[in-house]
């Protein structure tokens, strides 16, 4: 199992352009373009891939795994409710995946679209067979990112489970009781410190460092 040697955060009120900008240029300053093994793990949010393909093309893409899971457990609720067999198609499907075969769970999936049947123009997003139609776009958008046996083998992550821990190590910060920011540029600033305190190269003794008058925080 990798082990994390340093870590270093980023966040801002940015857009996902933006932001992306910032993460190259931190990515660069970490010279991890050198890795002999680089990975993206992202969810299935569109604007993450569009991140990845202008800044981090050559990293192996990867759909971080809960993500997935998370969605062929809705697919199994939405075909079968909370029955034992919508548990044993579930525990399938996730198995499937975890060995690189999302093909096949795409095709049982089409099956049972075909036995429920399509979704209507107007369809609620509750509605099971919208649902459907939901997840096997979803897994077939991002098929090519779900290859989990090979980034097994090349030792490569399969989650993002400490980006998410961090994300809350964030918020504890800036979405907290009767925290309200009717300020943008006030809470830009405190994301920029709280980034700089999780960060483990010293960024933020820096930060106090070059502030005129000021050496604590």
């Amino acid at each position: 199992k990798p082990q994390r040697v340093l870590r270093t955060v980023i966040s801002s009120m940015k857009n996902s352009q933006e932001f992306g900008a910032q993460m190259a240029r931190e990515a660069t300053r970490r010279r991890f373009g050198e890795a002999p093994r680089k990975a993206f793990v992202a969810d299935g949010l569109a604007c993450n891939w569009t991140i990845h393909d202008k800044h981090f093309k050559d990293y192996v893409p990867v759909l971080d795994f809960t993500h997935a899971v998370g969605y062929l457990f809705a697919a199994a609720l939405a075909c079968w409710g909370r029955t034992e067999q919508g548990w044993t198609a579930y525990i399938g499907w996730m198995r499937a995946a975890w060995q690189g075969d999302v093909a096949q769970v795409i095709e049982e999936l089409k099956v049972h679209q075909a036995r429920v049947g399509l979704p209507p123009e107007n369809a609620s997003d509750d509605d099971p067979r919208e649902q459907l139609r939901r997840i096997i776009g979803y897994l077939g958008n991002n098929r090519e990112r779900m290859k989990y046996d090979e980034y097994r083998k090349e030792g490569l992550p399969t989650t993002s489970a400490w980006m998410e821990s961090v994300v809350k190590e964030i918020n504890y910060r800036v979405k907290g009781t009767e925290m309200f920011w009717n300020n943008p540029a006030g809470a830009e600033a405190i994301l920029q410190i709280r980034a700089a305190a999780l960060s483990e190269d010293g960024r933020l003794t820096r930060f106090m460092t070059n502030r005129p008058g000021r050496s604590t925080l």
